[in-house]
Parts: structure tokens; C-alpha cells; sequence
């Protein structure tokens, strides 16, 4: 499956809620309207989605959100993708803050991977960047998924300058001791990212990764995956360090995603408000019709962002799924 450009398109974003356990500052308001509930996509949709989009060339998926734990009985959507739909690797990004107690549930369904962001490892500013998170309760949740077997873990980090830019060494640290994989992420111009009262701003990833190199002599390396990171690790270390840098080295070439939100619309791009609304077609069922709209979504996808430029995205990242 590709789009207008020639790109493979092989990789779907779920986004099963648009709800959250928190309020992270670049992510979601503090008061914020949420979908209809009624408007929300069930298991066996999302599952309808997922099998026509299988046959059309995606091979793996990630569930997001919002926050996809808050979703109930999540577990039962991951066993379900595994088990009635030909995918290669089912991944989840989450918050952590309901890890400790899912983690079991989520490897024995057949979660492959799994994603958890830690902007900071100061408990204050952890709270502060998230409102309402607490650290230890996700560092629990990272320390059951390590036990239970949902390794490699990637760490993410969205690297503020004037917030968080002093611990990129101790986050960088952690792939010295453990087998995890951390990734520092630009902040991208979305939505609250727009406006974040004090919480620091935009930090170009690409010279803090050129400075590492330098200090650590870190190597490239491969990983596992279906996103732009660019892979390093120190010699002997366990763990890994990526770099998601969507403005200051810019990926859009390469990129093979489409994304599902929670209400049904199927968003090409990221950056932009364009997308095909499904959701009537995947209320009857319509698979044809579905096929359709993922195609058309293929036709509207553009060649890529220009945040460089000063481009700015409107919509709220958390209704995204990210």
C-alpha cells in the first residue's frame, strides 16, 4: 500500500480514547472536551478497521490515546488484534500510572512492545509537567513490565529547553544499567505545545545528539520498530538512546503510518487537520467502504510538515492519539 509519493504504508496508530489520567502540559488542556462517548469506536470496530486495513498492507499496529489504559479491558482488545488479525507486532504508548497492575494482563494478551514516557526523573517536576503524575507509581509500573517480560522498554522523553535540558546525561544514564531504550523527542508545535506557561520550549535534538556522540562515543545501532528514531548505544551498554527529531532533521520521507482516531476518522498526517471520517461506514459494517476511505486518506496524505517554516497544528495531540 502506498501513498501519492511512493511511500510504504504499512504501519496503523489506534487511538482507542481520547481520555487521560493526566493533564501533561504539551499534550492536553486542563479543561478539555472530550468525544461523545457514543462516538467512540468498540472493540469489534476497531477490529473491523484493523482486518480491512490488514488486507490493504498494514502489518503492525500501536494502540494509543490519550491514555490507552484508561480504556477498560483493554487487555481484551490487544488478545483480540492477536489472535484474529494477521499483524506482525501489536505495540501500546502509555503514561505508566496504571502499568504496575495491567502489565501481567497485557504480556499474557500478546502485547509485543510497549512505550512509556518519562519526561523527568525529579519527582516535582514530573508533577508539575504532568499535573497530576507521580513518579514512583510509574517507575512500579516500568519495574513490573521489565519483570513480567514486556522487554525491551522504550523510555520517552520530550526534551524541554529551560525544563528537563539538564538531565539529559541522567536519562542518557539509564541505558547504561538497564536494557531499555530511551528516546529524546523534539517538542513539536501541536496544539498546548503552543503555549506552555513556563514550562521551558523547543530544544534542537540533533546537536544535543551530536554532543553525546562526542562524550560517550556512542555507536549506531538497529532496534525494533516502526518509527523515525535514529538508534545509538554506548559500547557494552544494554540499553539504547534514540532521537526523534521531527524539525531540526526532519523524517517525512520515510514515513509509513496512517492513524485511527477514537471516533473513527482516519488522519494521513500528523501535522494537518486533513482526514477521511469513517465512522458511519464502520457502524454498518461496510468494508468496502472502509477500504475506500483508508485509499482516500493514501490520495490526501501530503509529502510532510513545516514546523521549520513556523507551520503550526491546531488540534489537541491527546485527540490525535499521537
Amino acid at each position: 500500500m502506498k501513498d501519492r509519493f511512493g511511500r510504504t504504508v504499512n504501519y496503523l496508530r489506534i487511538s482507542v480514547i481520547d481520555r487521560c489520567n493526566l493533564r501533561c502540559h504539551y499534550c492536553m488542556p486542563l479543561h478539555v472536551k472530550f468525544f461523545d462517548p457514543k462516538d467512540v469506536l468498540s472493540f469489534d470496530e476497531i477490529i473491523t478497521v484493523v482486518k480491512v486495513a490488514q488486507k490493504l498492507g498494514i502489518e503492525s499496529v500501536r494502540i494509543t490515546g490519550g491514555e490507552p489504559l484508561v480504556r477498560p479491558q483493554l487487555p481484551k482488545l490487544i488478545y483480540r488484534l492477536k489472535n484474529e488479525c494477521a499483524l506482525k507486532e501489536i505495540a501500546l504508548t502509555t503514561n505508566g500510572m496504571l502499568l504496575e497492575s495491567l502489565a501481567q494482563d497485557l504480556k499474557e494478551a500478546g502485547l509485543d512492545r510497549i512505550n512509556v514516557s518519562v519526561d523527568t526523573l525529579r519527582p516535582d517536576r514530573f508533577r508539575k509537567i504532568t499535573r497530576f503524575g507521580d513518579l514512583q507509581t510509574v517507575l512500579y509500573g516500568l519495574r513490573r513490565a521489565i519483570d513480567v517480560g514486556l522487554t525491551p522498554i522504550k523510555i520517552n522523553a520530550v526534551i524541554l529547553r529551560g525544563f528537563n535540558d539538564d538531565e539529559i546525561d541522567d536519562l542518557f544514564r539509564l541505558t547504561l544499567l538497564e536494557r531499555v531504550t530511551v528516546r529524546f523527542l523534539e517538542l513539536m508545535p501541536i496544539g498546548e505545545a503552543l503555549s506552555l506557561n513556563g514550562m521551558g520550549g523547543y530544544l534542537n535534538l540533533t546537536q544535543v545528539k551530536e554532543r553525546l556522540i562526542k562524550d560517550y562515543r556512542l555507536v549506531p545501532v538497529q532496534e525494533k520498530g516502526n518509527g523515525p528514531a535514529r538508534y545509538w548505544k554506548a559500547p557494552g551498554a544494554p540499553g539504547k538512546l534514540g532521537f526523534i527529531t521531527p524539525i531540526s532533521d526532519k523524517y517525512c520521507a520515510t514515513c509509513s503510518r496512517i492513524r485511527l482516531t477514537a471516533n473513527g476518522e482516519i488522519r494521513p498526517c500528523l501535522a494537518y487537520d486533513l482526514h477521511v471520517n469513517l465512522r458511519e461506514a464502520i457502524r454498518r459494517g461496510d468494508g468496502e467502504a472502509i477500504a475506500a476511505g483508508i485509499l482516500k486518506a493514501l490520495e490526501i496524505k501530503p509529502w510532510g510538515h513545516h514546523w521549520e517554516e513556523g507551520q503550526i497544528t491546531q488540534t489537541v495531540m491527546s485527540s490525535l492519539g499521537g
